[in-house]
């Protein structure tokens, strides 16, 4: 007996069983010592089953069940329509926004490093230019040759 309910459960456990092995399967449990979890599944099916409530053993492909039909009046279909229009308007706006935002983003990084290149180039021309400034400080000393020589106190002496 416990050889054959073993076999039954692992045909069910696999999908392979039929129906009236499954009524086997539950004579078997009922009458069989052990295996409780399997118990309280098989016979938790039956109970519910008394119980009016559908399971979904009970349930047949045969069988379709009527759907439901909700009727949308003309009135709301067209403020639905509007509502979506609105919303995709809605996206497509904020979408060019993002766009636009992100290339503004781009032109004022471009903008950004070629003012730097450009301050870059100023400095490289202004250290070039003090470089060669160097040299006329020795010049500044051109317009004051009487205090080199002192020839203001060579003329106080004549």
């Amino acid at each position: 007996m416990e050889k054959r309910l073993k076999g039954l459960l692992e045909k069910y456990w696999e999908g392979e069983s039929t129906l009236e092995e499954e009524e086997e399967i539950k004579l078997l449990l009922s009458k069989g010592v052990g295996y409780q979890q399997e118990k309280a599944f098989f016979l938790g099916l039956g109970e519910l089953k008394k119980m009016g409530t559908r399971v979904s053993s009970d349930i047949s492909p045969e069988k379709e069940y009527p759907k439901p039909s909700k009727r949308i009046s003309p009135y709301m279909a067209s403020w639905m329509k509007m509502a979506a229009v609105f919303l995709l308007l809605l996206c497509g706006g904020v979408i060019y926004q993002q766009h636009q935002n992100r290339k503004l983003e781009a032109e004022q990084a471009m903008a950004y490093a070629q003012v730097m290149d450009a301050f870059s180039l100023i400095n490289k021309n202004l250290q070039k230019g003090e470089a060669e400034l160097g040299v006329l400080k020795d010049l500044k000393y051109l317009g004051t040759p009487h205090l080199i020589f002192n020839l203001n106190e060579m003329e106080n002496e004549k």
